[in-house]
Order: C-alpha cells, then structure tokens, then sequence
C-alpha cells in the first residue's frame, strides 16, 4: 500500500500530527511503556501516548516553553509528567528508564543535536526505540547522526520518522 505523504514540511507535519496515534503505533507505544517526548509542544503525541500506555505507562512530556505546552501541562491525565525544560538538551530522568524517546520537530532548533542524541541513549534502556521526525533537516545526516551514536536504524513511518534502536 502506498501512503500519499503531502509535498511540504508544514502540510506534512499537520499530516503526521492528524495520524498522531498511528505514527505511535509504528514506533511501537505499548501499554506499560515509559515514553520520553521531548520538546512536545502542545503534546501533539504526549497527550495520544498516554492512552496507549495505559495507567500501567508513564509519559514525559518535556518542553522549554511553557505557552506552548500549557494543554499538557492543563491535562488531568493518569501517567502524564508534563516537565518545563531550560531550553537546554538535558533530560531530567534516570538511565535507562525511558522504553521509547520520541524526537518530533524539534532537532532542528537544537545548537547542539549531538548531545540530545547521546542524552536520549542514557534515558532508554536496551532495546527501546528513538523516534525522530526530522522536519528541516536532511534523514540522511540525521541517521548518520543517531547511528554515530550508537543507534541502530530499524524503519521509517512513511519515509518521514526515523525509528531507531538503542542496543
């Protein structure tokens, strides 16, 4: 089956963001899962991952601005650790506590991509999944990016969201 992927990066990030509990289902989010979002906004996929976690899951939902994720941080939601970032690529969790890191539009505003990649490996534990859109950037330097880190690259969502594996 062939997907009809919009032409431009703003169609196509509504596009994603309209799909937002099937591009977590690509990843997979499963119940029980803990899931980093960082840089959720106004929790585009914060808010839909809590439903697929379950009350058993846990989703944290990090973001610098405080504005722009007022509905995750307004959310009466089971499970939902809405945190207010400094801006910087620090992420306040434990190693290895994370089953899957999503990465959504947000790299590309990042000074330093390296160390979100690095910060995103010591949060999830073996085998969890490092999702990244990569909107205004080029897949292929992001993937040389996430695989120089230790990443392995397992398949895309419609050729726009990288899944990785941390081994």
């Amino acid at each position: 089956m062939t997907v009809e992927v919009p032409d431009t990066e703003r169609e196509q990030c509504l596009w994603l963001a309209e799909r937002a509990a099937e591009v977590l289902a690509s990843v997979p989010v499963r119940t029980g899962d803990v899931v980093l979002d960082f840089g959720c906004g106004r929790g585009n996929y914060a808010l839909p991952a809590t439903r697929l976690v379950g009350a058993s899951g846990a989703v944290h939902a990090l973001d610098c601005d405080a504005e722009r994720m007022a509905p995750v941080r307004a959310a009466d939601v089971c499970g939902l650790n809405a945190i207010l970032g400094d801006g910087g690529t620090a992420i306040p969790l434990a190693d290895g506590s994370c089953d899957v890191a999503l990465v959504y539009d947000v790299l590309q505003k990042l000074n330093d991509r390296e160390d979100v990649v690095r910060e995103a490996w010591r949060v999830l534990r073996p085998g969890g999944v490092l999702s990244i859109y990569p909107m205004h950037l080029d897949p292929a330097e992001v993937r040389t990016l996430v695989e120089g880190a230790g990443f392995r690259f397992r398949d895309d969502y419609a050729g726009l969201v990288l899944h990785f594996i941390r081994e």
